[in-house]
């Protein structure tokens, strides 16, 4: 297994700022491809700390940015105090104990000499300088630039082309599908839906990619813009592809998620109107949150099967008639 060690200048101020660049990190080394952090210990940290007044402590192995965070703010914490009280704070590498949130001292008093150092016959300089030019040109388009990019050439938010960028394969799908369909609906329902049900279920693009092909998401945002689906239908279908597997089409079927037609909602409303009289009477009394009320109950009655937006544009509509 390869391995690589990265060691940053101590440019850092905060445990926040820590996580953050860790993450921008994480995210440029898998556009490289040279790095799967789905992985679990693919990335440990070694996070070096001092306050001012005191020599520097060494948290060792850490496996999350989270966790680099909650041991540098106990690291400052433990560092100031000792300070304050006149203790001296010594050179020395610690543990970070993720349950109890706290790190406990290793070794201390660390020095080059200490680690017995002797020269590697068969580990001969690298000199890189010569080949920077040339891996410049061959380096891909970085998380940076293609978040400009996908602002600009896509027209959706910042918001959205950071969430589409920070992950490579997020990225890549969420090119293929914007290409086959509207941008800006690809952007919201990848960025806000998706990412939002993978979270749920712990898991990642990589994964789920297998589970969904792009293909099998433009047809469900095709469905949705053709109205033959809802927005609710469409979560539904995604549900149901990233648990159980299956087609969009057949799960349309199968669970009776198809869009009803006008006639179906007026007689749906006009059921609940009737069902909910004192709730008819608030509205016509001036309390216009009992709207909400009655909207979720003719999306009750419907199972989700109507647009929101229209069921409340037509039970308006009912309710001025009464």
């Amino acid at each position: 297994m390869p391995l690589v060690e990265i060691v940053t200048e101590p440019d850092l101020r905060s445990p926040k700022e820590a996580r953050i660049f860790l993450g921008k990190l994480r995210s440029i080394l898998g556009y490289l491809g040279v790095f799967a952090g789905d992985l679990e210990g693919a990335m440990r940290v070694d996070a070096n700390i001092s306050v001012a007044g005191g020599d520097r402590a060494e948290v060792k192995n850490i496996s999350s940015y989270k966790g680099v965070e909650r041991a540098l703010a106990f690291e400052i914490t433990r560092q100031k105090n000792l300070v304050r009280r006149g203790l001296a704070v010594t050179q020395e590498t610690r543990h970070f104990d993720e349950v109890r949130g706290i790190t406990i001292s290793m070794r201390t008093k660390e020095f080059e000499h200490d680690y017995r150092y002797f020269p590697e016959p068969d580990l001969v300089p690298l000199h890189i300088l010569g080949l920077v030019e040339e891996l410049k040109r061959e380096i891909p388009e970085l998380p940076d630039e293609k978040r400009i990019r996908f602002a600009t050439q896509y027209s959706i938010t910042m918001e959205h082309a950071n969430a589409l960028t920070y992950d490579i394969t997020i990225a890549n799908v969420y090119e293929e599908v914007a290409s086959k369909i509207d941008p800006k609906l690809s952007a919201v329902w990848i960025a806000d839906v998706l990412k939002g049900e993978l979270n749920y279920r712990s898991i990642t693009m990589r994964e789920a990619s297998k589970r969904i092909s792009t293909d099998e998401f433009v047809s469900i945002l095709k469905y949705l813009k053709k109205g033959v689906i809802t927005e609710r239908g469409a979560t539904e279908i995604l549900r149901e592809m990233l648990d159980s597997g299956g087609d969009p089409e057949a799960i349309i079927k199968n669970k009776g998620l198809a869009s009803i037609g006008s006639e179906e909602i007026e007689t749906a409303i006009l059921k609940v109107m009737d069902e909910n009289e004192s709730a008819v009477d608030d509205y016509k009394a001036g309390k216009k949150e009992s709207l909400n009320f009655l909207v979720g109950q003719v999306m009750k009655h419907t199972r989700g099967r109507a647009e929101p937006k229209e069921v409340r544009r037509m039970l308006r509509g009912l309710l001025i008639k009464e």
